[in-house]
């Protein structure tokens, strides 16, 4: 199939690639990216369910035309923006792996770190499918204010992390912590966990990697939990395509509703990463052909 690209799908992931900081680091050249949105423009002649003007979302880098065989080709929901759809795959994957592994629950409560960015608005959207309760914590006001409805906002620039999550809980702490930032966060990130808490580790974006105090993991039967989405989805690649569906469904219901992503040209894809690199974007992006 032949697919006219309208938006590539921006993540900080593609950044530190670009940068060499990311641990699969693939031959030069290569072309950046790994979700995009656009619409049909031609099919193979085995192909009878999609026809030309189809609006549908697909892996791949930035490029304005890409050639992808049927499998790979989805549906985009009445419900999302090609905008919204080209920044679903990869976030709200994670999170929906993120969420199995630690069997969460409608009656739990979740502490997301950079609730602000890219993984952090998919953490709060999901958990909010799932029925629970939502402490967004960032590094500023504006950040936070950009989180939507949640349970408990938590300013980590300025509040003590762990004393603040006790006081939103009641002094119980939470369920699961997500952290897609690492740094100096993960002690006091841990320290909120109650009795059985799962803590996901997500990424890095702080630039450290931490060193957790194993002491905390062992009192009260915590649990740490790695979460490798790419290398998980590139080595189950069904159920990685069970778990698309089931994002595409939750979104045609409306039980997610992935946030509007700022907007930049193709040619500013280099200011665009940058921008990515040094956390001077709010939410989402995408580059638009």
């Amino acid at each position: 199939m032949l697919v006219r690209v309208t938006a590539c799908g921006l993540n900080y992931v593609d950044a530190l690639m670009c940068a060499g900081g990311y641990q699969i680091k693939p031959e030069l050249p290569f072309t950046p990216g790994s979700e995009l949105a656009g619409t049909v423009t031609a099919t193979g002649e085995d192909v009878h369910d999609l026809d030309s003007g189809h609006r549908v979302l697909t892996r791949g880098g930035f490029a304005s035309v890409v050639v992808r065989p049927r499998s790979s080709i989805h549906s985009i929901p009445s419900t999302l923006t090609e905008g919204q759809a080209a920044t679903l795959w990869q976030s709200y994957s994670t999170m929906l792996f993120a969420y199995t592994r630690a069997d969460l629950s409608s009656d739990e409560t979740v502490l997301v770190l950079g609730a602000s960015g890219g993984i952090g608005r998919a953490a709060i959207d999901l958990a909010h499918s799932r029925g629970a309760r939502v402490i967004a914590a960032a590094s500023s006001g504006e950040r936070l204010q950009a989180c939507g409805e949640v349970f408990g906002r938590i300013n980590y620039g300025v509040d003590d992390l762990k004393v603040r999550a006790r006081e939103l809980t009641e002094g119980k702490g939470v369920d699961v912590v997500v952290d897609p930032v690492g740094g100096n966060l993960a002690d006091a990130a841990l320290r909120t966990l109650d009795y059985m808490g799962r803590y996901l580790v997500i990424g890095f974006a702080a630039g450290s990697i931490p060193q957790l105090p194993i002491n905390q993991i062992l009192l009260r039967n915590r649990n740490v939990l790695g979460i490798d989405w790419g290398a998980w989805s590139g080595s189950h690649s069904e159920a990685q395509e069970d778990n698309l569906r089931t994002l595409l469904d939750l979104a045609e219901r409306g039980s997610i509703t992935p946030m509007e992503p700022h907007t930049y040209d193709f040619e500013d894809a280099q200011t665009a990463l940058d921008d990515l690199m040094n956390r001077r974007v709010i939410g989402k992006a995408i580059l638009v052909p």
